[in-house]
């Protein structure tokens, strides 16, 4: 059915609930998990934009992004290693919901959370999720995070 699930995370508890769901789907259909980080640090430091994408890669801010997305990602891989989960990591540069979307190939499913934001708070911070989906070119698997995580 699908070669890979890859699942997209950014290090928040919320990003985190997509991993069950995903996890259970990989053993039912027999699809090793591929685990997604985007050094991405327009979105919370500068605002995503392409300009802020390009300024950010002049400075060194890119690389620690990096260094603590492959740090965070072996951590995930390792939980998962250790129950019986194959998985692969991969960080990737740029905004979030296009490397998101780079990261799948065709006989991929992407996985996901989501805040499940509405009104004003999705208008002002956007929705990674929401551009994914729009941009996706194989299915996408969204899970609505519970409230009580919406912290991470």
């Amino acid at each position: 059915m699908f070669d890979r699930i890859v699942v997209a995370l950014d290090g928040s508890t919320v990003a985190e609930q997509a991993l069950a769901p995903a996890i259970e789907l990989g053993r039912r259909i027999g699809a090793p998990l591929h685990l997604v980080r985007v050094a991405d640090p327009t979105r919370f430091r500068f605002g995503a934009n392409e300009t802020a994408l390009e300024y950010a890669a002049l400075g060194r801010e890119l690389e620690k992004e990096e260094a603590e997305a492959r740090e965070y990602l072996a951590g995930i891989e390792a939980r998962l290693s250790a129950d019986g989960t194959p998985a692969t990591t991969e960080v990737r540069r740029g905004l979030a919901p296009q490397a998101v979307v780079e990261a799948a190939l065709p006989a991929d499913l992407l996985v996901l959370a989501s805040h499940g934001r509405t009104g004003p708070a999705r208008w002002l911070l956007g929705s990674v999720a929401e551009e994914v989906i729009r941009h996706a070119t194989v299915p996408v698997l969204l899970i609505r995070a519970s409230p009580s995580s919406s912290h991470g």
